[in-house]
């Protein structure tokens, strides 16, 4: 017993120290300078890789449990998701308020200067939160408006002495560029992968003499306090499995066919919901002998990400205007097929699941089928 209260333990602190990392800026800080066009797109591949990871893992096996048959254990997943969800094109029209225009005179002749949010913002491709962990900066480098300038004396006729001649003033004019607008510096977490940590129950609801064959799942984590900006971190869900080979008019029908319903909601103080939702058809086959069990597994599905995202946007002009958004994953069709082996009590199993994003989940714990 206190061997498995460490482990929980650990889990929890595995899932907060991501949590942690992820977060570690503050979600809000991230958020603050985007409007909400800008902010879905940075946030979209992680709505996605919620929902692929925490849609994994309901099941080991297409056979319910027997009445009051349990297990009880954990399930670890780690999230791959594909190099475009690491970048997005960076939405400028809420800084096209932004320009900048002088003239800059040499030789006694005029030359005017004008610059537009396009120029002085032309870093567009940026990282999403699951991008580089490396700030760019959608405002322009000096290097970049200083060549802007150059081009447009060029342009109005200025030759190699005049473009010389002016370099002071180019150099000043492209500070007085950069004063005026502020930078705006975008990163990702730098993930490899997302780790999702789950503790997980089952019971078995099956009926000797009828052919109700179920099973109730729950999982969770208690609310916990992350800190005092971000508040408490806490997540639950549950669903249930029906076997349906006992439906099905065939003598001793060869594998296990079962439909399962699964939905959670996790949530991270007052910035950010994440609501799942999976139904999955499954088919398996089980063999038992004595304290060694061994069962394949595969299963098709249709899932769902929805998460909720609430924060205070930071305008130029000093105020604050609140912005609150709902962003849909692209999860909505998944495949799975695992593995696994009983010794004694001890279940471990193993799965991997395509789908918007690609889930390996192992898992391990106490069953009594």
């Amino acid at each position: 017993m206190k061997s498995s209260t460490k482990l929980l333990g650990t889990m929890i602190l595995v899932v907060l120290l991501f949590t942690g990392m992820l977060f570690g800026q503050s979600l809000e800080e991230r958020l603050q300078s985007m409007v909400a066009k800008n902010a879905e797109m940075y946030m979209n591949p992680l709505a996605t890789a919620f929902g692929s990871g925490m849609n994994s893992g309901w099941f080991h096996s297409a056979k319910p449990h027997k009445l009051l048959g349990f297990d009880f254990g954990v399930r670890a997943m780690a999230v791959t998701f594909p190099d475009d969800q690491k970048m997005f094109n960076f939405d400028i029209s809420q800084l096209e308020d932004y320009d900048f225009s002088t003239t800059i005179t040499v030789l006694s002749q005029n030359y005017s200067i004008e610059m537009t949010a396009a120029d002085l913002y032309p870093n567009t491709e940026v990282p999403t939160v699951l991008g580089k962990n490396k700030a760019v900066d959608v405002r322009a480098s000096k290097d970049q408006l200083v060549q802007i300038i150059t081009d447009q004396l060029t342009a109005q006729g200025a030759d190699a002495n005049v473009i010389s001649e002016a370099g002071t003033l180019i150099d000043d004019a492209a500070d007085d560029a950069l004063n005026v607008v502020p930078p705006m510096e975008i990163k990702g977490t730098g993930l490899d992968f997302v780790p999702l940590v789950v503790p997980q129950a089952a019971v078995g609801l099956s009926l000797p003499m009828l052919p109700i064959k179920a099973e109730i799942v729950v999982r969770g984590l208690p609310e916990v306090e992350v800190s005092e900006e971000l508040g408490s971190f806490q997540f639950f869900g549950g669903g249930a499995k029906l076997a349906l080979d006992p439906f099905i008019p065939v003598p001793m029908f060869p594998v296990n066919i079962a439909v399962g319903a699964y939905t959670q909601k996790m949530t991270l103080g007052s910035v950010f919901e994440a609501n799942n939702t999976l139904m999955s058809l499954m088919v398996g086959k089980d063999l038992n002998l004595m304290s060694l069990g061994l069962g394949v597994y595969g299963a098709v599905g249709l899932e769902s990400s929805n998460i909720k995202i609430k924060y205070d946007l930071e305008l130029p002009d000093g105020t604050v205007s609140p912005v609150r958004f709902d962003m849909k994953g692209d999860n909505k069709f998944r495949t799975t097929i695992g593995g696994r082996i009983r010794l004694a009590v001890i279940n471990i199993n193993a799965d991997y699941s395509v789908g918007a994003d690609n889930v390996f989940t192992v898992g391990a714990g106490i069953s009594i089928r």
